[in-house]
């Protein structure tokens, strides 16, 4: 494979329609030889998104003239930038035109964007959807959704989700966000995850089968190896878990059935969990996480308690 050496270089090769996940995980190892590659590619992909976006104005308004100096071209990058941010800043404090999405709990929907991008929604998800000619940008409220982005080196997709937003230029991968807890999974090409302006933590760049938890005010817990088409088994109706905290398990089931299921005490709600849940009847399905966990549950006008072993006769 051919070897590459500077971060122009990376984004020549990675915006190419011959990238695969092979490159992506060379750049990954490139990235980690020195801090300053990633700030490096960062400066050259800004560069190459706005000189890209900008060439057909630009040619129109100089008679064809097709070079720009550095000094404008970094200026265009950083006008650029600071779009971007302002528009994540926004989308995180008001409301913002665009598309809205949105899933009832136990519902699933499918949608095509016009770039060609497809975004699964997960059971009670709102998301708003903007596609400018700068940049793709999603307001995930809530819930979850596997996103499987088309490639467009002149527009970034970029996902703001509470305090974190996710930016990326073509790959598939699931976000989470739901009570506080928010994670990403990547199991195609590479994604950036950082903190909007104002919050706490560092940037990460997860490869395919990184994940990413942030809970605010808790440090950053990354994990590598995991297995997305487990994180994406909502799709296909199962919920498949390995060491996740029981806290999570009862998210993910509330945003499937309408009787809520709550923990009766919060000492439980960090209980790692590990099995796989079956979306069929909801009876059926706490029943088994009982089995699974060694809980109680029992059942109260709105839906399900779940109790420690010890706590069952209160």
């Amino acid at each position: 494979m051919e070897k590459s050496d500077s971060a122009t270089d990376w984004v020549v090769r990675l915006q190419g329609e011959t990238a695969g996940e092979a490159d992506w995980l060379a750049f990954d190892g490139w990235l980690a030889e020195s801090p300053a590659h990633g700030p490096a590619y960062d400066r050259a992909l800004a560069l190459w998104c706005e000189l890209d976006a900008a060439a057909p104005a630009l040619r129109r308004r100089l008679g064809g003239v097709s070079l720009l100096s550095w000094r404008v071209s970094a200026a265009l990058g950083a006008v650029a930038a600071s779009l971007a941010l302002g528009w994540v800043l926004i989308a995180n404090h008001m409301p913002v035109a665009g598309n809205s999405y949105e899933t009832a709990i136990g519902e699933h929907k499918s949608i095509t964007l016009a770039d060609g991008s497809h975004i699964d929604l997960d059971g009670a998800t709102r998301l708003t959807v903007r596609l400018e000619e700068g940049g793709r940008y999603v307001a995930m409220e809530r819930g979850e959704a596997i996103y499987d982005v088309a490639p467009d080196k002149a527009r970034p997709f970029i996902i703001a989700a509470g305090d974190r937003q996710v930016r990326v230029v073509g790959t598939e991968f699931d976000v989470r966000s739901r009570n506080g807890a928010f994670s990403v999974t990547v199991r195609r090409g590479m994604v950036e995850v950082s903190p909007i302006e104002g919050a706490e933590g560092s940037t990460l760049r997860l490869s395919p089968g990184d994940r990413i938890d942030h809970i605010p005010g808790q440090p950053d817990r990354r994990s590598s190896g995991v297995l997305a088409d487990e994180v994406f088994g909502w799709r296909s109706g199962r919920l498949i878990y390995r060491e996740r905290p029981l806290s999570e398990v009862v998210a993910d089931l509330n945003a499937h059935y309408p009787q809520p299921v709550v923990l009766a005490d919060a000492k439980i709600a960090s209980r790692p969990f590990s099995g796989v849940l079956s979306l069929d009847d909801e009876q059926d399905v706490v029943h088994r996480l009982t089995l699974l966990t060694s809980l109680w549950s029992t059942s109260t006008r709105s839906g399900y308690e779940l109790r420690a072993e010890g706590d069952a006769g209160r």
